[in-house]
């Protein structure tokens, strides 16, 4: 089982964008999410297609189960 940790904003253009994270700690908090969703867009350091990361819309653990086939 793959864990993720995928924080979701828009975009300046109204546009959404996903930033995954794998293998994020058991227990992380919508509160700790948003705290570092907020650090990310206040340091202005990650942009899409050029354009800024103006707000933060959610954040969201996708968990996905691999099975290898032999």
């Amino acid at each position: 089982m793959e864990k993720t940790l995928e924080l979701v904003f828009t975009k300046s253009d109204g546009s959404k964008k996903t930033l995954s994270i794998s293998d994020p700690r058991d227990g992380v908090t919508l509160a700790e999410a948003q705290t570092a969703a907020t650090q990310i867009i206040a340091a202005n350091v990650l942009t899409s297609g050029g354009l800024a990361l103006s707000e933060f819309v959610e954040a969201r653990i996708k968990v996905v189960t691999v099975t290898v086939l032999a």
